[in-house]
């Protein structure tokens, strides 16, 4: 490994209008030819999640100020036994009985498994015919006792005869279900029903504005056209940058918000306290729902295999997932690519005859395509990239299923709609857009084109707000995973 030494970024962006100071400092630079070319050094955030979510076209309008879904959970599910083992049974045939966790049930006696149901007990703990079984066997829920409490005793018989429970279920062990085995001209069994999960998501509002005093605009420095505008000079610079800055300020909530549950008020213009709000970052989202993957060290071949038994885990048959990537973690994969092509292909696709290197789109490995997708963001050495994280964002991972996710508006609402599981909500009804507002405050200043002979105040000045409201909205995060190097927890 080579050793580097990284340099120091110049910035002097200060909390202060762009007033006479910043005049006096900047006339000599600003006023020659050769700096008309770019107002703004796009050197901050670089392409973040916000741009990724335009990209994959996950931009919904929201109309309140947090966003109430009802997520659709998973129609079929597995059972967890309760405290206490299910205990061994030699007699061929003979039935078994056991509880259920407390988890399993709703209120009081409301669970998933019913009166002539069947549970598939593993091969491990089962013989036949005094044979370790080398298949798992179904037992049927023969009897249920009749406690309204979560107390209730499951009895099942073995489908064979010849059947017997060698070896103790351990309490807590996750048991598969499936329907069970009827005569026929006998009653059936009992319904289930499915049920929806609630999910909030409060809104942030962003805002950023700029401030110009008066004579700087026209004072002759350079020109540049805002796009859509006859204004020029300083209102372009100041105005760009608080848009620039907007975008940052969304990117770093997009991937930092943790929600806001602690005191943080300021006044209205009545002087009433106003509680502020946050949304909830996707990183947050993965710390508190996401699977996890903790990889040792540097990312690797094998690494991609055991991401398909986490999509198991949670029932996921769309083999596409997009993986968002730091630098760092980046560079290992591909260093990882590299490596396997060496093992497997000799080299001979590593070069041409005036190039050679990798570059890796995809990943297909254990049936699972893996479509990357490095986030720029993650190396800002003004943020996420600074020494004091340690890696900890450029090694960052999220793996995202391609999977679209059925929601409703309300429990009243009789129609579902699909909505893909990660996507950004801007507040947008009854004619007021708050995806991005840009509103100008004249004072006595004139700038050509904005404000006109109006003026909402005697200050000689002018200025704008730019704001955004918004919300991260990451339904079933449980399906998505979570990357992190071992070394930076």
């Amino acid at each position: 490994m080579s050793t580097l030494a990284k340099g120091t970024i110049s910035s002097n962006t200060l909390n202060t209008p762009y007033n006479s100071v910043w005049a006096s400092i900047y006339d000599l630079d600003m006023a020659v030819p050769q700096v008309w070319g770019e107002l703004i050094q796009y050197y901050g955030p670089g392409v973040g999640m916000l741009e990724w979510l335009y990209a994959a076209n996950a931009i919904v309008p929201i109309q309140g100020t947090s966003k109430t879904l009802f997520e659709e959970g998973a129609l079929v599910k597995a059972v967890t036994i309760g405290a206490a083992d299910i205990a061994v049974q030699l007699v061929a045939g003979g039935n078994i009985t056991f509880g259920l966790a407390a988890t399993e049930f709703t209120g009081t006696d409301s669970c998933y498994l019913s009166l002539n149901d069947a549970v598939v007990i593993p091969a491990e703990y089962v013989s036949d015919g005094g044979v370790a079984c080398t298949k798992p066997e179904i037992y049927q829920i023969t009897a249920v006792s009749a406690d309204d409490t979560i107390a209730k005793v499951f009895t099942a018989t073995p489908h064979k005869s010849t059947v017997t429970l060698s070896t103790a279920v351990p309490a807590g062990t996750a048991l598969m279900v499936t329907g069970g085995n009827y005569a026929n001209g006998v009653q059936g069994g009992s319904p289930k029903s499915s049920g929806w999960y609630h999910r909030h998501f409060v809104n942030s509002t962003k805002r950023q504005g700029y401030s110009i005093t008066g004579s700087i605009q026209s004072t002759e420095r350079y020109a540049e056209k805002l796009r859509g505008s006859n204004m020029r000079g300083a209102f372009t610079k100041a105005s760009a940058e608080a848009d620039f800055l907007l975008s940052k300020y969304i990117n770093d909530e997009i991937i930092l918000g943790g929600g806001i549950t602690n005191t943080l008020t300021m006044l209205d213009r009545n002087n009433n306290a106003v509680q502020a709000t946050g949304t909830v970052g996707v990183l947050q989202h993965m710390v508190t729902a996401a699977m996890k993957q903790y990889y040792t060290l540097a990312y690797s071949a094998p690494d991609f295999d055991d991401i398909k038994d986490l999509l198991n885990s949670q029932g996921i048959t769309n083999r596409g997932v997009a993986f968002f990537v730091g630098s760092l973690l980046q560079k290992q994969i591909e260093n990882a690519g590299l490596e396997f092509l060496k093992e497997f292909a000799g080299g001979t696709t590593l070069s041409t005859m005036q190039s050679w290197g990798v570059d890796f789109r995809q990943v297909h490995k254990n049936g699972i395509t893996f479509t990357l997708k490095e986030i720029p963001s993650f190396s800002d050495p003004t943020a996420y990239g600074i020494d004091a994280f340690e890696d900890y964002f450029t090694g960052l991972g999220f793996i995202i299923p391609d999977v679209d996710v059925t929601v409703r508006g309300s429990l009243d609402d009789p129609a579902s709609f699909k909505l893909k599981n990660l996507s950004l909500g801007y507040k947008n009804y009854n004619g007021e857009n708050r995806t991005r507002i840009h509103k100008v405050i004249p004072g006595v200043a004139s700038i050509n084109g904005a404000g006109g002979n109006i003026a909402v105040d005697s200050y000689d000045d002018f200025r704008g707000e730019l704001l955004s409201e918004f919300s991260v909205i990451f339904t079933k995060r449980n399906q998505c995973v979570l990357v992190q190097n071992d070394t930076v927890l």
